[in-house]
């Protein structure tokens, strides 16, 4: 049997609306809000909702002076490992941020000057983490269901205990040696 259609015939004659497409503005601005925040960086408008997103890097501080610093993606902070966000008190944190939490890997600057470095899951401390305090010293620890464990891991805090031991030592000898110096004196007296 020989096949007669052509391929005119097998093609279907499906019409294809056009696809109206939504304009969409993407620029640069600076946005003060009635609250008394503000944002400066990359933002996009859609004409036909009338919104307008954050989108893009920008900056976007607090009236109470928290400053969130990163890349943004429809209102949402965190597109990127490279956010940035300072807080009023002092305290800071660098790393990835994903729905309003620190998630994943980052570092914590507290308003004292200790730094905690480690991996983050819903703003909790999670895995290996490395805690340096105001005085320079190194604690490494591993956090799980929201507690830690700390050892100091600073060569300082080795000499301390021997130095302490050392210290005990010389005065169990000192007293020793007083003690003696006293029995020798009372048995002179005495004689």
């Amino acid at each position: 049997m020989i096949d007669t259609t052509t391929d005119f015939e097998s093609e279907t004659t499906e019409v294809k609306k056009p696809v109206k497409e939504i304009p969409v503005v993407q620029d640069q601005g600076f946005f003060q809000h009635a609250t008394g925040d503000t944002y400066d960086g990359f933002f996009e408008a859609k004409k036909k909702d009338r919104s307008v997103k954050m989108h893009g890097p920008g900056i976007y501080t607090t009236a109470e002076g928290d400053i969130y610093n990163g890349v943004w993606d429809g209102d949402k902070l965190g597109a990127n490992d490279g956010t940035l966000i300072s807080f009023s008190d002092g305290s800071k944190y660098e790393g990835s941020f994903r729905d309003w939490c620190y998630n994943g890997s980052g570092k914590y600057l507290y308003p004292d000057g200790s730094l905690l470095t480690c991996s983050f899951i819903e703003n909790s401390p999670f895995g290996c983490l490395s805690l340096t305090d105001p005085n320079g010293h190194t604690w490494l620890g591993n956090a799980d269901q929201g507690y830690a464990w700390l050892e100091p891991v600073n060569h300082f805090y080795e000499l301390l205990e021997t130095t302490r031991d050392i210290g005990r030592i010389r005065r169990r000898h000192k007293n020793k040696d007083v003690q003696d110096q006293n029995r020798s004196q009372l048995s002179a007296n005495k004689k």
